[in-house]
Formats: C-alpha cells, sequence, structure tokens
C-alpha cells in the first residue's frame, strides 16, 4: 500500500515521573527512564530496528543514573530536547504540575531558558540537539526564531486540528498542515519560508467531523498508542497516508507518534494505572511497528526527516 516513500518518526517526551493527574511525583524519581525507556521501550524498538527520538526534559540531566542510561541509548536513538519551563533556569523550581506554556513567557526569558536548555544537553552528551518539542506543545511567535538561532533543525510541536485555548492559553493548531512544512516562524501553525521543518504530531479529525450537530464535538484521532486499540492505532496511520496522497500519489508521506515514556510505567502516568495498562500501551506501539515493516516503511529520527524530506 505504501511502499518505501513513507518514513515514520516515533517521538517521545521524555520526563520525571508523574502520577494519575499529571502531578509531579516527590521526591523526584526517573522509573519512566530506566525502567520505562531502557528495560520496555527501547527492546521493543531494537527488535523492529526501528530509531526512536528521546525528547529529553531538563530535569533528567540532573539525575546520575538516568544520565546514564541516556547517554547508552544515544547511540542507537535521536536524543532531543523538551522544554518544560519550570524545571530551567532562570527562575526554575520543581513545580507539584507541568502547567507552563512557553509561548507566555516574555521573549527574553523564553530565549534564557531554551538557551539554558539547549546548553545543558551540550553539556551531558558533547553535541548539540537538533529536534525539540515544547511542553504541553505551547510554541509561540518567539519560539521558532530563537530555536532555529540555537541551531535546531526540527521542531515537533504542532498538533493540527486541535485548539488548546480552553487549557488557558489562546493556542490553536486547527487548520495546520499534518505533513512537514517550513513554517511562518511567528505563526508556526501556517507555511512560511523558514528554514526550520516543522514535523506535526500525526493527527486525523473525527470521522464525523462534516456533521455539524456533532462533528465539532468529536475528538480528532492521534497516532499515539496512549489508548484505543492496536487497529485503532493502524488505522490512523493509513487514513493520514491516504489523506496525504489524495492529490499525489507518489509524494513522501511522514507519520509522526508521539507519548511520553512515563506512559509504560504503572503509575507513573494517567494512561497505564497498572501492569495491564502498560502492557496494553506496548501492545498498541508494537501493531504500529510491525505495520511499518510489513509496509515497508523506515522508522527514523526527526532530524532524519528533515535530511530526508526538508527540501
Amino acid at each position: 500500500m505504501s511502499g518505501s516513500r513513507v518514513y515514520l518518526s516515533i517521538s517521545i517526551d521524555c520526563e520525571c515521573d508523574k502520577g494519575p493527574q499529571w502531578q509531579v511525583a516527590r521526591p523526584l524519581s526517573f522509573r519512566g527512564v530506566k525502567g520505562g525507556m531502557a528495560e520496555r521501550l527501547h527492546p521493543l524498538f531494537m527488535s523492529h530496528r526501528a530509531r526512536p527520538t528521546y525528547l529529553l526534559s531538563a530535569e533528567l540531566f540532573d539525575d546520575a543514573e538516568s544520565l546514564e542510561v541516556l547517554r547508552d541509548l544515544g547511540r542507537s536513538a535521536e536524543l532531543g530536547t523538551h522544554l518544560h519551563g519550570e524545571f530551567v533556569p532562570p527562575d526554575a523550581f520543581v513545580p507539584n504540575e507541568t502547567k507552563a506554556f512557553q509561548r507566555d513567557y516574555p521573549a527574553a526569558l523564553e530565549r534564557a531558558k531554551l538557551t539554558a536548555l539547549t546548553d545543558s544537553f551540550r553539556r551531558a552528551f558533547d553535541r548539540k540537539p537538533t529536534s525539540f518539542r515544547a511542553g504541553r506543545f505551547g510554541i509561540g511567535e518567539s519560539s521558532l526564531t530563537i530555536l532555529r538561532e540555537l541551531g535546531y533543525a526540527v521542531d515537533s510541536s504542532v498538533t493540527p486540528f486541535i485548539d488548546w485555548s480552553d487549557k488557558g492559553t489562546p493556542l490553536s493548531f486547527d487548520g495546520a498542515p499534518t505533513q512537514p512544512y517550513h513554517p511562518d516562524e511567528r505563526a508556526p501553525e501556517r507555511v512560511g519560508d523558514s528554514p526550520l521543518l516543522e514535523v506535526p504530531v500525526t493527527i486525523r479529525p473525527a470521522r464525523l467531523r462534516g456533521l455539524p450537530a456533532i462533528g465539532r464535538k468529536l475528538e480528532p484521532r492521534w497516532l499515539r498508542p496512549s489508548w484505543g486499540t492496536p487497529e485503532g492505532i493502524v488505522a490512523v496511520a493509513i487514513d493520514e497516508i491516504r489523506a496525504a496522497r489524495r492529490f499525489q500519489a507518489d509524494r513522501v508521506v511522514v507519520l509522526n507518534a508521539m507519548f511520553h515514556n512515563v506512559e509504560v510505567v504503572a503509575g507513573a502516568s494517567p494512561y497505564a494505572k497498572d501492569e495491564g495498562g502498560v502492557r496494553a500501551i506496548l501492545q498498541r506501539l508494537d501493531a504500529l511497528l510491525s505495520f511499518a515493516a510489513r509496509e515497508g516503511i523506515d522508522v527514523v529520527g526527526l532530524t532524519d526527516i528533515a535530511e530526508l524530506v526538508g527540501s
């Protein structure tokens, strides 16, 4: 069906452990790194010859055991950055929940925090990061310019069909492209001329979205193993491939799945309360990886996407 000109990125937000309502674990703990990433996720990726992208929040750099694990994983995965501004200087602190949207910071403060995060990554891994996702997907009119000036090649903060305005900030990606594009740096949801590549999270509209009475009330469908069924996550991938090729049958197509590392640790996120929930997430992820293998779809890093289709 898809041939060799489809690529899959699996981009994972990696953070300290959370709780059933996304509250930060106290004291800080990092079961999601060793127990989640090293023991559950990465062996699954390696069994499928898949290259994941781990997007790292700043608190991981301050935990020696996590850093050792991440350096090892970085041999066969892409490592990028993920900003939850509460954890990053200036004015860093350990929050009860990570609620901040970086788009709401004054531009100078956003720049300072992104610079500090990037410098922490460089000190930890002796190289600069090239891929990024904003915490809570909260990029704004200054974010992409700052990222470009810091040397990033790829952002993956755009969530098509999603309006986040009810979360406390006027942020909407409804109408954004679903395939990679060079954005308008002042309006990341729009196509522009930035050399930075935007790789949106793969999201499809609800199947009945066009119905006036109920369409807008139905949730969009994410390429995400956090919920649903194995068949459902594969269906989202197939729908995006077909939609992307509706007017150009031979175009390159990119799929971008996302979730959090802590989702595969029981009780460390809202998505897996117990081991059964963890196994269900891993089964859905395995179904997506197996689909990619059957269809000849390479699983590559976010920065690989920029090199493959960025022009």
